[in-house]
């Protein structure tokens, strides 16, 4: 077994010190190769810290035959994609919403943010597992697979439980819907 396989099999069995080396050795340069990506420092950061905390969380079946450092770099870049991509897709909701409430009369404006309201409380009386995997997707923006990894469960239990969540929210708010609001509708629930 060599050094990287010793290494790999102490943060696999727990050892925090081993979790905080590879940290230590590995931020600065996985900081600077983020930042290539997102031209933020503050988004590589979060990017690094997003993957680091995905490694912990599921260290128990961490395959100790890989290579830490591609893998870590190969993650980083993942990420920092996602990152530039729901940046790029929060922005064109932002565009949307902007120019909904401009092109609403004053009255309706008031219904928009009653909707806004409306679909924060059915998402947290969405059943817990069901709302975590919304939150994490939509809020978040991590994809079935990171979601899948963090909670510990499968690909198609996030898929089952994501269809789960958009068809109760589609239900439970179709009787509150006007139609020149059905664009912001379909910012939460695509």
């Amino acid at each position: 077994m060599d050094f990287d396989q010793q290494f790999l099999l102490k943060l696999k069995n727990g050892n925090k010190k081993a979790f905080e080396a590879l940290f230590l050795s590995t931020y600065e340069s996985l900081c600077d190769y983020s930042v290539s990506i997102t031209e933020s420092k503050e988004d590589s950061e979060g990017a690094i810290q997003d993957v680091f905390a995905s490694i912990w969380q599921s260290r128990s079946t961490l395959d100790t035959t890989v290579n830490i450092k591609a893998f870590l770099y190969k993650s980083v870049k993942n990420r920092s994609l996602d990152i530039c991509r729901h940046k790029d897709v929060r922005q064109k909701y932002q565009d949307q919403i902007k120019a909904l409430y401009q092109s609403t009369e004053p009255g309706d404006t008031n219904t928009t943010v009653r909707l806004i309201k409306r679909v924060r409380e059915e998402v947290e009386n969405l059943p817990e597992g069901v709302k975590m995997v919304y939150l994490l997707h939509r809020r978040d923006g991590l994809t079935y697979n990171e979601i899948a990894q963090v909670l510990g469960i499968s690909v198609k239990t996030v898929e089952s439980r994501m269809t789960k969540a958009l068809k109760m929210l589609r239900t439970n708010l179709e009787k509150e819907m006007d139609l020149k609001l059905l664009p912001l509708l379909a910012i939460f629930l695509p």
